[in-house]
């Protein structure tokens, strides 16, 4: 084990610095994991380049990231699920297991989540990070840890189809064929979805789309007919643009389900189509009970990562990789960042 741990710091000026700091010692029920992987979230670019998403902000330097892989190392007294050695992914969402929403399982809900990377709150951008045994899960020797540091954006959309309920043969439109679009692509496939199409405004994307499973991909502009498109419709660009022609693109009956997070938080919709056509407008807030399914997913080749994984840096060279996810998007889908031995 090393003797010191690697922190990646962003500040109020959006700023990012790596310093040295202790291995942290694992609680009574907590294991300390050694980070492997980390994925750079398109929340963590919000963040390093605007200082804010949605309620919340960077006040005080804080460590982002929160898709994480890696092997434990130590655990605590109490913590006996697992043993040092085990490959796990973490689930960065920490409830507090004892309120309505906890106990009824809808524990993404619960008000006293502590989520990491979420400011203030440190996340996984470190080499030694400690958390709760209930909150790792287990990944098999023949799963890589870059591909298991996929299992948190894949959790999404695994909750995005238990949400919309998908029914065998639907047709569904992807809106945003960014990481969150592609795993969300896969898994309504997965999941026993019919035809899918996806739009997005990088050809590139449109064509990785095609790639991995998409019937049909375009980009939605030159006065293209977006009417009726599909049966559930899945918005994952966060773009508010896009989040206003919703049920314009749902079938009559459909389902609307509101994956990305708009900027600004406010949009205008079209009610009167939405009540007109009798539309679902579900909304998607991370995920819950899920993990689990993600991990298999990832590990049976049902979902796959070879055309997502576009970039891979040195933890060292971890301040280069969020700039470059800033400022190379038509070029970049997921950036990995690994920690090295």
């Amino acid at each position: 084990m090393k003797k010191s741990n690697r922190c990646l710091y962003l500040d109020n000026k959006q700023n990012l610095t790596i310093e040295e700091k202790e291995v942290p010692t694992p609680g009574a029920d907590q294991v300390l994991v050694k980070i492997a992987a980390n994925g750079i979230c398109g929340s963590d670019v919000h963040f390093f380049s605007e200082g804010r998403l949605g309620n919340f902000v960077v006040t005080t330097p804080y460590i982002p990231g929160h898709e994480a892989s890696g092997t434990i190392v130590a655990c605590g007294v109490n913590a006996n699920r697992y043993s040092e050695g085990q490959r796990v992914v973490i689930e960065p969402g920490i409830a507090c297991g004892q309120c309505h929403f906890c106990k009824g399982g809808r524990y993404n809900l619960c008000k006293d989540v502590v989520f990491l990377s979420a400011p203030p709150i440190d996340g996984t951008f470190c080499d030694y990070l400690c958390i709760n045994e209930n909150y790792v899960f287990p990944i098999p020797d023949s799963l890589s840890f870059e591909d298991a540091a996929l299992a948190e954006a894949l959790a999404v959309a695994i909750h995005t189809m238990n949400r919309v309920q998908v029914r065998a043969g639907e047709t569904g439109v992807i809106v945003g064929a960014g990481p969150i679009g592609l795993l969300t692509l896969q898994a309504f496939k997965a999941a026993g979805g019919g035809r899918a199409i996806c739009l997005d405004l990088i050809e590139k994307r449109l064509e990785t789309a095609k790639k991995l499973g998409a019937d049909e991909a375009f980009a939605p502009n030159g006065g293209c007919n977006l009417d009726n498109l599909g049966d559930v419709i899945f918005e994952t660009a966060g773009s508010n643009v896009a989040t206003a022609k919703l049920f314009q693109m749902a079938k009559y009956g459909g389902r609307v389900a509101q994956v990305g997070w708009p900027s600004g938080n406010k949009v205008e919709l079209d009610v009167a189509t939405f009540m007109d056509k009798e539309l679902d407008y579900i909304a998607v807030n991370r995920y819950a009970n899920v993990f689990e399914t993600a991990v298999t997913w990832l590990s049976d080749g049902r979902i796959k990562t070879n055309e997502i994984i576009t970039q891979r840096y040195s933890f060292d060279d971890a301040p280069e990789a969020f700039k470059w996810a800033l400022k190379h998007p038509s070029e970049t889908i997921k950036v990995i960042v690994n920690n090295g031995a």
